[in-house]
């Protein structure tokens, strides 16, 4: 049984955009689905980042003095690299 709103296995949305934008968009034969999944993607990532910015800058101020090997550690351990 197929789920609601799938095809393929991916959800299938409306969005509505105004006409001048739909039509400059028809105009230039851009693709309009792969526009909306950047658009998407970007706009996750930018919330993403503005989480890890918000936790950094509600981390304590470090006291002392921290080495770049300390540092690189701390990347490193954050990162999983």
């Amino acid at each position: 049984m197929q789920k609601r709103g799938y095809t393929r296995g991916i959800p299938k949305v409306t969005i509505y955009v105004p006409d001048a934008i739909y039509d400059e968009l028809r105009a230039r034969r851009l693709p309009l689905s792969q526009l909306a999944q950047r658009a998407f993607t970007e706009a996750i990532e930018q919330g993403a980042n503005a989480d890890w910015i918000a936790a950094a800058r509600s981390r304590p101020i470090r006291p002392t003095a921290i080495t770049s090997e300390a540092l690189m550690a701390q990347v490193d351990e954050e990162f999983g690299a």
